[in-house]
């Protein structure tokens, strides 16, 4: 089979940052990995060469997996549900070049960075306006970071973002168009960071000021009017459904043209049905019901026999920047885990590491995904050049064998010959896994891992369940032992402020710590800065790599399987280019998506 090099830009910190407006000079080092990625045969690869002109017009239809989303407030927005729709709503200061991946200006007109590398001041676009008419100021911005956004009382996942190293960035007005950030040190995350979303502060400023910003937790929820929601971005919500679809159309006042000047988005509908399970995804698709799909390994023997009946393509975007992992539990106020020997056994490393020789990743891309997937090792995508070459080979490999033995190490035997591992206290080894219900994916790499768990005498008790509910579980309720769940990635993982330091909302096996509590965490913690208060990328590799060998040793997740991305889109749309990069992935392209 033909082989596709996959290509990234990463932009160097160096003087300064610059794009094509830019006002520093800066250097860009164009990085080509060697990691090569089969373009399967029948499955078209995707070759960003710029976008075409397209034409306004059309009714877009796709689906989004589960009973809808949580909310229509992109501040409190943390899944995908939600954020399929509220990321659709707004646009930042700053974006990723969709062909390129390298930063460039969205809102921002342009921008400067003093000589400290410490403060970025951004000037924006002249008459930039809400979706509702009114002006879009400097105001939306700073007023949002510094009465919302950084309010502990807010539920939010834009925080951990906006306070590297725990310390807030500093946000000022200097006039209706001109705005400032200012870092506590140098910072590489410096465009992720002010890539936050502006609020209508004309609209949330009164409520912060009559009922405190912990008020807009329960703004914008399902029940709400969906057209009193405004945004800045390229469509707003026109209806909603429960448990049915959202209608979104295109925003009047959206400020992007494309290079003839015709206004952005080209379609006039965006659609999102929502869908229980990746079957009925599938049946709608064949159906000529919905116009995209992405594919999992099972369904693409299908496929490829049923598009050309159908009218539509399957083309190759790349390996999945996502992780999936079973995630472990550690958290002491658990509910699941207080008052039970069960905290003690995840507490136990060599538990961990027994459970992580049980994941046999090699049956779960040949049979799960069909081949069209990845061993996983590491919590960073392999296309991007701070992924560590040498996790697979410091990664626990599939043995059941070595993980009996780790398990009679600790005392963790049958005691009484019922088939059944006990501790040292005779408490039957006993765990929970829940992953999202519909999934048929996860269900069946579910079932495989607990299969081969109860072989060795753990009573590992699989569990799907609503998606939100186990959002819930993880989120805020801390109800849970195990989780099969996943997380999309980036090119940079300076992205997961909110996931490896142990401070951050997302760090789940214990979120929101004050101080880390065990000293791997802590170790962890000061790697993030290591690698992130820098302007070396040197620094940047070597302090990721120490972060991958430590998150592999430690095993707060037991990776599994990374699927190849393939999509299929209807023959009909044009400007299919995608990348296998939340912020940058078919969500990322609709408002250049276009009817033929």
């Amino acid at each position: 089979m033909k082989k596709l090099i996959i290509a990234f830009f990463i932009l160097l910190l160096v003087s300064g940052f610059a794009f094509a407006r830019g006002a520093q000079e800066v250097e860009i080092i164009d990085i080509e990995e060697e990691e090569v990625v089969d373009e399967f045969e029948g499955i078209v690869s995707i070759v960003h060469d710029g976008w075409e002109q397209g034409k306004p017009g059309g009714r877009f239809v796709m689906s989004s997996f589960g009973s809808g989303p949580r909310s229509f407030n992109t501040i409190v927005a943390a899944e995908t549900s939600t954020t399929d729709i509220t990321d659709r709503l707004y646009s930042g200061l700053v974006r990723r070049n969709q062909m390129t991946l390298d930063w460039e200006m969205s809102l921002a007109e342009s921008y400067t960075i003093s000589a400290d590398e410490k403060t970025i001041t951004y000037k924006l676009k002249p008459d930039l306006k809400w979706s509702d008419g009114e002006p879009l100021t400097a105001a939306d911005f700073v007023d949002a970071v510094n009465l919302i956004y950084l309010d502990p009382e807010v539920q939010t996942n834009s925080r951990s973002a906006l306070m590297p190293s725990g310390i807030a960035t500093e946000w000022e007005q200097l006039d209706d168009l001109t705005l400032s950030v200012t870092f506590p040190f140098v910072y590489a995350g410096i465009f992720n960071s002010t890539s936050v979303a502006p609020l209508p502060m004309h609209i949330l400023r009164p409520i912060v000021d009559e009922q405190g910003a912990a008020a807009l937790n329960a703004y914008w929820g399902v029940d709400t009017d969906v057209r009193s929601v405004v945004g800045n971005g390229p469509f707003v919500i026109d209806s909603y459904t429960p448990g049915q679809r959202a209608v979104l159309k295109k925003n009047p006042y959206y400020y992007e043209k494309d290079e003839w000047g015709v206004q952005l988005p080209y379609i006039d509908e965006l659609v999102f049905e929502f869908v229980p399970d990746t079957d009925t995804q599938l049946q709608r698709f064949l159906a000529g019901a919905l116009d995209f799909l992405a594919f999992t390994g099972d369904q693409v023997a299908l496929g490829l026999d049923r598009k050309d009946e159908v009218g539509f393509t399957l083309y190759s975007v790349g390996p999945a920047a996502s992780s999936q992992f079973i995630t472990i539990n550690q958290n002491p106020n658990s509910p699941a885990l207080a008052d039970t020997p069960k905290l003690e056994w995840v507490s136990n490393r060599t538990f961990r590491q027994a459970l992580a020789h049980l994941v046999d990743r090699q049956t779960m891309v040949d049979t799960i995904v069909y081949g069209y997937g990845y061993p996983q090792y590491s919590f960073i995508p392999v296309f991007s050049p701070y992924y560590w070459d040498g996790s697979p080979d410091f990664a626990f490999p599939y043995d059941p064998e070595r993980a009996k033995d780790m398990l009679d190490s600790i005392g963790y035997v049958d005691q009484n010959g019922d088939g059944w591992r006990q501790d040292p206290d005779g408490n039957k080894i006993s765990l929970d896994l829940k992953t999202n219900a519909g999934n048929a994916v996860r269900e069946a790499m579910g079932e495989l891992f607990s299969q081969d768990a109860r072989e060795i005498g753990l009573d590992i008790t699989f569990q799907p369940e609503d998606f939100n509910v186990m959002v819930g579980r993880l989120l805020s309720s801390f109800d849970w032992e195990l989780i099969l769940i996943g997380l999309t990635g980036s090119v940079d993982p300076i992205s997961g402020a909110n996931v490896y330091p142990s401070s951050g909302n997302l760090h789940m096996i214990e979120p929101l710590q004050e101080s880390p509590r065990r000293a791997w965490e802590a170790r962890v913690d000061e790697l993030w800065d290591y690698a992130n208060n820098t302007t070396s990328e040197q620094q940047r590799v070597d302090g990721y790599r120490e972060m991958q060998q430590i998150w592999i040793e430690e095993v707060p997740w037991v990776f599994t399987i990374n699927a190849a991305v393939i999509h299929g889109w209807g023959n009909e749309w044009g400007n299919i280019y995608p990348h296998p990069v939340q912020g940058n992935n078919n969500l990322s392209i609709l408002h250049r998506v276009y009817q033929k």
